[in-house]
């Protein structure tokens, strides 16, 4: 029987990896990732998860235990954030090549120098290119529903997914998350088949290729990652039934023939909603358009939510130095869209307000601005 509790994030994620029968664990602590592990720890330490936890120096040291646990056959979890996520960059292409069906939740966070703890997008973003499938959750909820959803996706395709929840406005904050005991257990207790490490059967992984075979295998590998996509609307379907909560890669909220849409992904699409809502009580019609699924990325969907959408305006709570917003430049350029304007915020944790959005829809709507830039005020 569900009930419901007051969690933040990182907790909530615990919870959903004590019920999803993980084999094993390897991570290293790094704000503010850290209480997912102690809280799997604790777990553990009770005997309410019958789980091995691998102890490391390091996160490239935990992506690495994870890969050889995966190769052998186990169920395989870890979590890290910002830095220790781009200490995994060179294994995070390993772990994907390798076709291991990982699952890792990602707290972010703002990339150094300057130091900083809070909340920021560039950290998961700057991995976009490694063949892992990057989900977004936006809330407490979304986080511990998406765990079992991922499992499922991976070992479904053979390929690694990242669960991502922006540092403190999301793995921190309390909020009533439902949580499930015995309904979920058909659901995640599916693992399916695979090539596994088989001493009678020995296999080569990560040999040298030659260049006639490299590129099929990648062309293969990119097929898997864009495969996501329908395996990720089949899983959600059937975790619906059980749950009544049914996840899609880009969901809308709002008027359906909105002249303005907002674009947006993680927290700053919850605060969106408020935004969208003021927007259409002042009769300018507007929607917001979530993106919960950035890998593959959603172009279908997004072509469908903005497709005859006067005015689309992107937040990123992220930065590509020398580019600008990363979800701008990629809603724009794969849709061929000259309408979007993108504003970089929130970085390091800055907040971003309904009204901040408000201002920048009407600006954009009345002619002030035209072109991207940086939603900053000195407060």
């Amino acid at each position: 029987m569900s009930k419901k509790i007051v969690i933040g994030g990182n907790d909530a994620i615990a919870y959903a990896a004590k019920q999803s029968s993980i084999d094993v664990i390897s991570a290293y602590p790094i704000t503010p990732q850290t209480s997912i592990i102690e809280k799997i720890a604790d777990f553990i330490s009770s005997g309410e998860m019958k789980t091995r936890f691998i102890k490391v120096e390091s996160e490239h040291s935990a992506m690495a235990a994870a890969m050889g646990a995966s190769i052998a056959g186990s169920r395989v979890f870890t979590a890290t954030s910002s830095q220790g996520l781009l200490l995994m960059h060179e294994v995070l292409h390993w772990a994907s090549g390798a076709r291991l069906p990982i699952v890792m939740a990602n707290a972010n966070r703002a990339v150094a120098p300057p130091w900083s703890i809070w909340a920021e997008q560039t950290d998961s973003l700057s991995q976009r290119d490694t063949g892992w499938v990057q989900l977004y959750a936006s809330n407490a909820q979304e986080a511990y529903d998406y765990m079992f959803i991922s499992f499922r996706v991976a070992e479904k395709i053979r390929i690694p997914v990242m669960i991502c929840m922006d540092g403190f406005l999301v793995t921190h904050t309390k909020e009533p998350v439902e949580i499930f005991e015995g309904e979920i257990d058909d659901y995640i207790n599916i693992k399916e088949k695979r090539d596994i490490l088989d001493v009678e059967n020995p296999q080569a992984y990560g040999a040298l290729a030659f260049p006639k075979d490299y590129m099929p295998i990648k062309m293969e590998q990119h097929k898997a990652v864009m495969s996501a996509s329908d395996v990720f609307k089949d899983m959600s379907k059937k975790y619906a039934d059980i749950t009544k909560r049914h996840y899609k890669a880009v969901e809308t909220y709002g008027k359906n023939d909105a002249d303005i849409a907002i674009v947006a992904m993680g927290s700053i699409s919850e605060t969106a909603h408020y935004a969208v809502d003021i927007l259409n009580e002042s009769s300018i019609k507007a929607k917001l358009v979530k993106i919960n699924m950035f890998r593959p990325f959603p172009k279908q969907e997004l072509q469908t939510a903005l497709n005859r959408t006067k005015h689309i305006i992107v937040f990123d709570r992220d930065i590509s130095h020398g580019k600008g917003g990363i979800i701008k430049d990629e809603v724009a350029g794969s849709l061929g869209l000259g309408n979007v304007i993108g504003f970089v915020c929130g970085l390091g944790g800055v907040d971003v307000t309904e009204q901040d959005m408000v201002n920048a829809a009407n600006d954009v709507i009345n002619g002030k601005i035209k072109e991207d830039g940086f939603l900053w005020s000195e407060k």
